[in-house]
Parts: structure tokens; C-alpha cells; sequence
């Protein structure tokens, strides 16, 4: 199974005012059933190194009617001597919950697949496992503006899923870019050993070595 990527350029429209992006350091799954399922971003992360999940821990209420939660899962450990491109600068869930993005200052996206045994397990957890990385944004200089351009993530946006492929948004200062995120699936021609529908060859019919093929 080989992982896609494709991306395609836009700029971003003209915002008024001071022109900041407000970004989020919250982020939830959208199901409606999961109301403290959050993931937080640790000021202090490398990229895709720090990412703690909590899980709602129905059983246990406070008395002032507070849900309790706890960490779920903890990737990596806290490293005092962060570099600067490696600190987390924005997360977003998909729409379904499975699939979580992060970007960081180094311009560089991970996405975080969800593990499907805690996702079916009970109590649900929300354990993740890297499913890509790729960057999406390098360093610029408008000449126009003479003005540098940072790599940063500043926002990232899941679309709606309209078929197998995933579609996802991420922006800096200057360029919004849309990554395609599909799989493919490649077969193996050519064996040795077995026909292409499957069934074994006579090993005296075998007069040569074959090397198999792999075609899309």
C-alpha cells in the first residue's frame, strides 16, 4: 500500500483588520457522543513528540458536577532544549475523529492516524499512531513587499469526505495549500512460482528466473 500526496497552490484571501490568525490550542473529534474527547497541544513539543489525549472517565464525576479525565496516551518525553521549527503551532481533528493533524513553526505536517483497537475497545480511548509526514511550506521572500515569508503553520483545515481520498488545507502567511492524502493499492506480477491467477506453477516447467513486477 503506497501513501499519495498531492498538493495544489492558492492564495489566501485579503483579511481586514490586524490580519492575525487566531489559532486554536484546542481541537475535538466532531462526534457528538465523545463531549470531553479533546486533544491538546503542549506549548513545548517537538514535532509529533508531545501529543496527550484525554478520555472521558464516565464513572468518576466530581461533586461540583465536573467530568473527570486523565492522559491517555503520551508520545515521546518533555525535552527542555526545544528547537524553535519543531514547536507544535496547530492541530485539527478530521471530521469523524480518526484522523488528527499537526503543524508546526517548520512548516511541516503529521498526521496521526487512530488506532482502531481503543477506538472499539471499552472505555473508548483515543490512542493515535503516525500515518504521514511531509512538509507543506518552506521559507519565502516577497520581493514586492520585501518582506519574508515564515514557513509556520498557522491553520489547518479538514474538508468534507466526498469519496476514499482525504482532502486537507494548511496555510502560512502568504499561500494556502490543498493536500490530497489517498492510498493506492500496487500488485505483484511475474512470480516464480505461481501463475497470475494464483495457482501453483510445475516446478519443471520453471526453465528461468523471473523477477516479479509491481504494477498499480
Amino acid at each position: 500500500m503506497v501513501l499519495h500526496l498531492q498538493a495544489f497552490n492558492t492564495p489566501p484571501p485579503k483579511r481586514e483588520g490586524s490580519g492575525e490568525l487566531v489559532v486554536g490550542l484546542w481541537g475535538q473529534p466532531p462526534s457528538p457522543s465523545d463531549k470531553v474527547t479533546m486533544i491538546r497541544q503542549s506549548s513545548l513539543t517537538r514535532l509529533g513528540v508531545m501529543i496527550n489525549t484525554a478520555v472521558n472517565k464516565r464513572s468518576s464525576h466530581s461533586g461540583n458536577g465536573d467530568i473527570q479525565w486523565c492522559f491517555s496516551q503520551v508520545k515521546g518525553t518533555l525535552d527542555d532544549d526545544v528547537t524553535e521549527a519543531d514547536i507544535i503551532s496547530c492541530v485539527e481533528f478530521n471530521h469523524d475523529g480518526d484522523l488528527l493533524a499537526t503543524g508546526d513553526k517548520g512548516g511541516r505536517v503529521v498526521i496521526f492516524q487512530r488506532d482502531p483497537i481503543s477506538k472499539n475497545c471499552i472505555p473508548r480511548r483515543g490512542e493515535y499512531n503516525v500515518y504521514s509526514t511531509f512538509q507543506s511550506h518552506e521559507p519565502e521572500f516577497d520581493y514586492l513587499k520585501s518582506l519574508e515569508i515564515e514557513e509556520k503553520i498557522n491553520k489547518i483545515r479538514w474538508l468534507k469526505r466526498k469519496n476514499q481520498a482525504h482532502f486537507l488545507l494548511s496555510t502560512n502567511d502568504k499561500t494556502i495549500k490543498l493536500w490530497k492524502v489517498s492510498e493506492r493499492d500496487k500488485r505483484v506480477e511475474g512470480y516464480n512460482t505461481k501463475e497470475e491467477n494464483g495457482q501453483t506453477r510445475d516446478p519443471s516447467c520453471i526453465t528461468a528466473l523471473r523477477v516479479p513486477i509491481i504494477k498499480p
